[in-house]
């Protein structure tokens, strides 16, 4: 099996405890641009806030928290569930998280029927989707967009064949068959809804998509199916 994004040395552990042989190759690489200029001055500001945050990623969290001027800011915070959840309880209580989905539509979603009557940030990357921001501004809600890193995809040829590859973005997905295609029967699993259409957009291949958006319950479940398929 192949993992197109970085996991933590415990996972790959679990997986290999499973009988499964696991390789890790990164097709992407996220640069941090949260000190630049314009950027530094935005995110400084936003800390002595008392304001509604959005995170969709890990990458922006980190961006964002690691500033050395972060010193827990009291937000109201609206986040995707899974990896980008677990990071901002990193930095913030559980009382600060309003609400989190498992994707930016569902998100969108919780914030427009929470209605917060302060103004929005969402902090993101350069190749973010504009599902979140199309809906809520339809709502008519108010949202201040500040990129905090950028991705840049880091394509590599694969030479071996696969049962399973495993894609955390769309990113990584474009990047991977940049260079490659898997085979017939290989199956692609996807971190989430919106990386399965970018999967789709590229191949025919059978797609197993994670109900939560987190890669160690990917790999559990990518674990768990190439399991039962050796078993029949």
């Amino acid at each position: 099996m192949l993992c197109t994004a970085s996991l933590e040395p415990q996972s790959i552990m679990s997986a290999k405890a499973e009988g499964i042989t696991l390789d890790v190759v990164s097709f992407i690489q996220t640069i941090d641009i949260s000190d630049y200029s314009g950027t530094q001055e935005k995110i400084l500001d936003i800390f002595e806030q008392r304001t509604t945050i959005v995170f969709t990623s890990s990458n922006a969290v980190r961006a964002v928290c690691e500033n050395p001027a972060f010193d827990k800011p009291n937000w109201d915070i609206y986040c995707i569930g899974g990896t980008t959840q677990t990071a901002v309880l990193n930095y913030f209580t559980q009382n600060n998280i309003k609400g989190s989905a498992s994707d930016a539509e569902l998100l969108a979603e919780i914030i427009i029927n929470a209605a917060p009557s302060r103004k929005i940030y969402f902090f993101c990357g350069a190749a973010r989707m504009e599902t979140l921001a199309v809906k809520l501004t339809a709502a008519g809600i108010k949202i201040s967009e500040i990129v905090v890193y950028t991705t840049v995809e880091t394509s590599a040829f694969i030479e071996k064949d696969y049962d399973g590859i495993l894609f955390c973005s769309p990113s990584a997905v474009r990047s991977f068959f940049n260079l490659n295609r898997p085979l017939a029967e290989t199956v692609l699993f996807a971190i989430g809804q919106t990386t399965a259409r970018a999967i789709k957009n590229e191949t025919d291949n059978k797609i197993v998509v994670s109900d939560k958006p987190s890669k160690e319950h990917l790999l559990e479940i990518a674990v768990n199916y190439l399991k039962n398929i050796n078993k029949k």
